[in-house]
């Protein structure tokens, strides 16, 4: 049986006409697109119908869809907020918050409250923000949701920080921090909480706690540094809703994994378009436009958490530093590319790099330190699809040991090129 067949039999029950249940704030011709299926009514009036035709509301909602037109319009609210467009998130949050007015959700009306505590909190309206928090909490206490409860102690304490009170405001992110702990799930509230005690203790002049605080937000932040784990964790939480049957919880989660994925995607190809064309740039004596082009490289392989990718930019760019007189320079590109790797070692990349470094050292006399470094390089190429760079490698070989007076390894090393396709 259709809703509009469930209300027609309802109203045909309760003796009343399509004009008597619209009553004075819908329209006969509604009720009568209603009943017939060509329209579905927002849970809202369906609240209504449902009160007129004296029916409690589960007797309709077998297969209506759920009314999320105020949560759509609260998260849009606090994306626009998240990127510091404070006055941009007003109007939707305003928007949401009307609805859940008409349609009395108590608790969905303090989340909102509490964005919009937020944006006044952002923009300086202290007073405001602390009236709209003093609503909002009363609700959240009695519906025990630790994440909001969290979020609005945060708030508060931002509130009273920035108007002049550092101790009131040190309770509330304590108080906060409390509700976080009980969210293991979600270390970056637990960090946001430790950063603004360590601010609060900071105020007070109590340098030693404030460093304390700064070391734990460090910690609590050490899983989002790498974005690929972010998003497994995301995945793993998806799957967990999706073994309980939580279908809504799993999209969720599964399309932040998503939108991560497709934005470090996004960010390695833009990383690898520059550094194609440094290379272009650089095999045409433009050695300016190569660095710049290097550069940014190297710095959208770190925003997208490539270690490798940005420690092989850097060796590049020290390349093109060595082309251009600036040795020191180069070492220092070198010298970072190879403390990348240290963690997430690349053979590859940490080959380049240390080519490049001893290059440098041949050059500045540095022959022992010269002759280790290529060395070990060329044992790190010591394998298929790496003999072009185990070739540049043993040229500085020989270099070095013609430089040294070594005819012997000079031609060890030149003979080995010889026979090397």
């Amino acid at each position: 049986m259709t809703l509009g067949e469930k209300i027609r039999i309802a109203r045909l029950e309760k003796k009343l006409t399509q004009e008597q249940l619209a009553g004075s704030d819908l329209t006969k011709s509604y009720i009568s697109e209603v009943e017939r299926g060509h329209r579905v009514p927002r849970l809202i009036t369906l609240k209504v119908l449902a009160r007129r035709l004296d029916k409690p509301l589960s007797a309709f909602l077998d297969g209506v869809p759920e009314d999320r037109e105020a949560e759509a319009y609260l998260r849009v609210g606090l994306a626009r907020l998240q990127v510091g467009a404070a006055e941009a998130a007003i109007a939707p949050l305003e928007r949401a918050l009307d609805l859940t007015v008409q349609q009395g959700e108590e608790s969905l009306q303090a989340r909102i409250e509490l964005a919009l505590a937020m944006v006044d909190q952002a923009v300086g309206l202290f007073p405001r923000a602390q009236r709209r928090l003093d609503r909002c909490l009363r609700v959240l206490v009695r519906a025990g949701d630790p994440a909001s409860l969290a979020a609005a102690h945060c708030c508060q304490g931002l509130v009273r920080l920035r108007s002049g009170d550092p101790a009131s405001a040190l309770w509330a992110f304590r108080a906060g921090l409390q509700f976080a702990e009980r969210l293991p799930h979600d270390p970056a509230l637990r960090s946001r909480l430790h950063f603004e005690i360590g601010g609060a203790h900071r105020k007070l002049g109590n340098s030693a706690a404030a460093r304390e605080a700064f070391e734990a937000a460090m910690e609590a932040a050490a899983p989002f540094r790498d974005h690929h784990r972010v998003a497994s964790w995301h995945l793993e939480l998806a799957d967990a809703a999706l073994g309980r049957g939580r279908y809504e919880q799993a999209c969720e989660h599964a399309g932040k994994a998503l939108a991560i994925h497709e934005a470090l995607a996004h960010t390695r190809r833009l990383a690898e378009i520059h550094e194609s064309l440094g290379s272009l740039d650089g095999a045409e004596g433009r050695w300016e436009d190569a660095g710049r082009h290097y550069r940014w490289s190297a710095v959208l392989h770190g925003a997208a958490a490539n270690l490798p990718g940005s420690a092989q930019t850097l060796a590049r760019l020290a390349e093109v530093l060595l082309d251009r007189a600036s040795p020191e320079a180069a070492r220092a590109m070198c010298e970072t590319a190879l403390d990348l790797l240290g963690a997430d070692p690349d053979r590859g990349a940490q080959a380049d790099a240390l080519r490049i470094l001893g290059t440098i050292y041949r050059m500045a006399g540095r022959r022992a330190e010269a002759r280790a470094v290529l060395q070990e390089s060329l044992d790190l190429l010591r394998a298929p699809n790496r003999e072009d760079g185990a070739r540049r490698v043993r040229q500085e070989l020989a270099l070095l040991a013609l430089e040294a007076g070594d005819a012997e390894e000079a031609r060890r090393h030149l003979e080995t090129l010889r026979e090397t396709p």
